[in-house]
């Protein structure tokens, strides 16, 4: 049912009968309500009529019966009239209202129509009676009234008879109405029927070829030629967008052909961006790896304090460049703006003991005193990333040594709301207001001029900003021009799980101290520590008993002690040792410069109490602890260089592993894990005949095929960026070592890998014998001098097994890169000589590598192979070095004496 009244509500000609049928039938509802109307008033006038002639008629009958009060001939003449049809009540009244005679119903209504007055058609259709009063007159006067009521309920019967006719009426006329509108608006809604047809199968069938039939020259007639006239419209625009999408095809072709040769141009030098940051870092890596390992080694040996400290900082050093090197390095993140944040345990007190060591010589150098303060508010360890706090610091620092030629750095760590605040003040130039909102923007700095006198890139405040943002904190500068600035930045780091602050200094009365050391961070620092730990600080000239900070220099030059209270001095590294000035009796302890965290919470404690310094300079033990040992396991160890080989077995001999076996190729390394059975495979990653990745594949297959059991492969390797840094995974490798490697990481690997025995103290340790650097124009005396230093362990032996195991395998490199420049192969000479220079640089021959690293890079990067007089030049420079080598480590002993390895 509704659909088809939704389709006759929703076409035109369905509107248009609808109209006229409505139209028609209100017309007919109004001419019938105006006829029954008229019929009520008609119906009212005739029935007052006949009443009132009615009425006269009886009243002239009644006259003299009225008169004489005679109610038995009233009463006769009202039955007489009362036999009338359409009365139902007659009465004579008298002038006074009473009643002398009635006929009809007993019971009147009070509703009953007066005709003599005007009364309306709705009043004679709300009642069912009517009545009419004549008066009665006998000789000229009013004796009485009759009274005549009347039926009225045949007027709806006359009046339903009417309604009947005009539903008749109606009906025909309707009819008549709805034929006569179809017949119209045929001729009305079919042109705009045909042209509806006609848009839709436009529409549908995207034809704008067709066009509307202009039937007559009407308003649809202009319609469809408006129609048409758009159709015209949309195909001359259909034709100029085909031309120009003709064009427009020809231009994006000739774009992408444009964008393709650019793509491939930026992924070629992308390509060649990546090699290099490979290539450059297993060429750094090299040489770092022996500074380190080296470093390591000696801080960790029982040296004298002053002597170890200096370990430490070379140690330092060495891993902060590493760190350096590694964001270099990994220039693809920095591009891509993601940073890698570690999450664990660091101590401020540490972190701010490296940034200073680190930076106390250039300190020293421009006269100013360096020191850094750690709250005793903070917790002793917190979570984060170490190396990027001390690089956030590290770059606050160097800024403010830079731009500060006299007074004092400051470095300041102190709890903040949710974290901690890392801040450096300084006294230098200052920041102008208006240079302040682009410091941290990279390659700037406060102008020109600054750059040209001071130095400097402008990246490190850059780089400072992004490592605070990636930690979700802020940065900032307070500063003021000719006075100094002060660099800060809020981080939220938690405190490490179940690590509180340091516990305080024990209650109980504090005496007075001074400090007279000169003005400055130092002097600041030990103000602030001391206040905060409870002493009173006394001034220079009240001193008299009171405990003293004093510089150390300041007693040489006085030579006796100032007062008897106990004394505390304060020497830079490069001055008196401790041991000088507690046995002359000038002082009870010494603090070195700049100050260290520990060093100073120590001295706090003791001067908390009445107990006597230590006056003997300490020998510290190991700084990491003991190295686990695994005397039981087998190791496999496959590189292709001799002089690697030789390196891993003094490291892994270091943790108690003497089974150790070595291979030169990839695929000789596959042959001995199916020959025999390791409890671990270290693998370098690029080697001759088959690489490292390559074996550790082949490995992997054959234990699934022969169902052996897992051998755990650890992948060392320098490279870290580039495809190969993450190929180790694919490769089936259980760990990676990325040269230059530590003691520690390789303890944490085995200890990961290997099931240890029973731990022991490493008593390897020896003090060592200070070398003599002179310049030599053959050999690096630095290696040579670690060299030595790692061969105290076996007596020498070490050491001249490497240079053996190089003398032995250094003219088979110089026959190779021979055979490459006869075949005109330029990677297979440059693979020569970076094999022959790798294993010069691990022997200390320093001109051979230079040599060797210019016939590389022009085999590498331009492919071209280095002349038979360059070779005979590379070759005299090998005989010369080895004749150094054997004068430095005379009467070798034979490779194959005493090595604990097989090939």
């Amino acid at each position: 049912m509704r659909k088809p009244l939704r389709r006759l509500t929703h076409s035109l000609a369905g509107r248009m009968a609808l109209a006229v049928f409505a139209s028609v039938a209100l017309a007919l509802v109004v001419g019938t309500a105006s006829s029954l109307w008229q019929e009520v008033d008609r119906y009212a006038a005739a029935k007052r009529d006949a009443l009132a002639v009615t009425g006269e008629v009886f009243a002239s009958a009644t006259a003299r019966a009225t008169f004489e009060n005679d109610t038995r001939s009233a009463n006769e003449t009202l039955r007489a009239i009362a036999r009338r049809p359409e009365l139902v009540y007659t009465a004579i009244e008298r002038p006074d209202g009473s009643t002398l005679a009635d006929q009809g119903l007993t019971i009147r209504l009070a509703s009953d129509l007066d005709l003599d007055h005007t009364v309306s058609a709705l009043d004679l259709l709300t009642t069912r009676t009517a009545q009419v009063r004549v008066p009665i007159v006998h000789q000229g006067s009013v004796v009485g009234t009759l009274v005549l009521v009347a039926d009225t309920s045949d007027l709806f019967a006359r009046l339903l008879a009417i309604v009947e006719a005009s539903a008749y009426g109606s009906a025909v006329a309707l009819a008549l109405g709805l034929v006569v509108s179809w017949a119209m608006q045929r001729s009305i809604t079919q042109p705009i029927a045909a042209l509806a047809g006609t848009m839709e199968r436009v529409r549908t069938d995207q034809d704008y070829s067709r066009v509307a039939r202009i039937a007559r020259d009407d308003e649809v007639g202009v319609l469809a030629a408006t129609f048409n006239s758009l159709l015209d419209t949309v195909r001359e625009r259909d034709a100029r967008l085909a031309r120009h999408r003709a064009s427009l095809e020809r231009d994006v072709a000739d774009r992408t052909a444009d964008l393709l040769e650019a793509k491939d141009a930026a992924e070629a030098a992308n390509g060649a961006k990546s090699a290099f940051l490979a290539t450059m870092s297993h060429e750094i890596r090299t040489p770092l790896n022996g500074m380190l390992v080296l470093a390591e080694l000696l801080a960790g040996a029982d040296l004298p304090q002053r002597q170890r400290r200096h370990a430490e900082v070379i140690a330092r050093s060495g891993q902060t460049l590493l760190s350096i090197i590694n964001d270099i390095l990994d220039f693809a993140k920095v591009e891509a703006g993601r940073i890698d944040l570690e999450a664990i345990p660091v101590s401020p007190a540490e972190v701010a003991d490296t940034v200073v060591s680190l930076f106390s010589e250039k300190a020293r150098e421009k006269g100013l005193d360096l020191a850094a303060y750690v709250s005793p508010d903070l917790p002793a360890h917190i979570t984060g990333d170490p190396v990027r706090l001390g690089q956030i610091l590290g770059n606050f620092v160097n800024n403010a040594l830079k731009f500060t030629e006299r007074g004092s750095v400051l470095v300041r760590i102190a709890p903040s709301p949710g974290g901690l605040r890392l801040s450096v003040r300084d006294t230098g130039i200052g920041i102008a207001a208006e240079a302040r909102d682009s410091i941290f923007s990279a390659f700037s700095q406060a102008d020109q001029s600054t750059t040209r006198r001071y130095g400097g890139t402008g990246l490190g405040l850059s780089i400072a900003q992004r490592l605070v943002a990636a930690m979700g904190g802020t940065i900032g500068v307070d500063s003021e021009v000719g006075t100094g600035s002060t660099f800060w930045a809020q981080i939220p780091l938690p405190a490490a799980a179940g690590t509180e602050a340091a516990p305080p200094l024990a209650p109980g009365a504090r005496g007075a101290v001074a400090v007279t050391l000169a003005p400055g961070a130092t002097r600041e620092v030990l103000c602030e520590r001391l206040a905060q730990a409870g002493f009173a600080l006394a001034s220079a000239e009240a001193a008299g008993e009171a405990d003293r900070f004093v510089d150390a220099g300041a007693l040489l030059a006085s030579g006796t002690r100032p007062g008897p209270g106990r004394i505390v001095a304060v020497a830079g590294l490069d001055e008196v040792s401790a041991t000088t000035l507690t046995n002359a009796g000038l002082a009870d302890a010494v603090l070195r410069w700049p100050l260290v965290q520990d060093d100073l919470a120590v001295v706090l404690a003791v001067l908390a109490t009445d107990a006597a310094f230590d006056r003997s300079e300490r020998r510290p033990t190991r700084s990491d602890g003991t190295w686990p040992r695994f005397p039981h396991a087998r190791v496999l160890v496959a590189d292709d260089s001799a002089v690697n080989r030789e390196v891993a077995i003094e490291a892994l001999a270091r943790f108690g592993i003497t089974l150790i076996e070595t291979v030169n190729d990839g695929r000789e390394a596959v042959a001995a894990c199916q020959a025999g059975t390791y409890d671990l495979v270290l693998m370098d990653g690029s080697m001759p005949v088959l690489d490292g990745y390559d074996a550790s594949r082949a490995i992997r297959r054959w234990e699934s095929e022969h169902g052996v059991s897992h051998m755990p492969i650890v992948a060392a390797t320098a490279h870290v960026v580039g495809s190969a840094a993450n190929v180790w995974r694919e490769a089936g490798m259980d760990a990676t070592l990325t040269k230059p490697f530590t003691l520690q990481a390789l303890s944490e690997v085995l200890s990961r890998l290997l099931t240890p025995g029973a731990a022991v103290a490493d008593g390897g340790d020896v003090e060592p014998v200070p070398a003599v650097q002179e310049p030599d124009a053959v050999l690096d005396e630095d290696t040579i001098a670690n060299l030595e230093e790692m061969g105290r362990v076996s007596d020498g032996a070490f050491a001249r097994r490497v240079v053996a195991i190089f003398t032995e395998h250094a003219p088979a490199a110089i026959a190779q890169l021979r055979e490459a420049t006869a075949a005109a192969d330029g990677e297979a000479a440059a693979r020569a000589a970076h094999s022959l220079k790798s294993m010069s640089l691990n022997v200390g021959g320093r001109a051979l590598a230079r040599a060797l690293a210019s016939i590389e890079e022009e085999a590498r990067g331009r492919a071209i192979c280095p002349s038979p007089e360059a070779i005979d030049a590379v070759a005299g420079l090998l005989a010369v070095t080895v004749t150094g080598l054997e004068a430095r480590f005379p009467a070798p002993l034979p490779v194959a004496e005493g090595l604990p390895l097989a090939s």
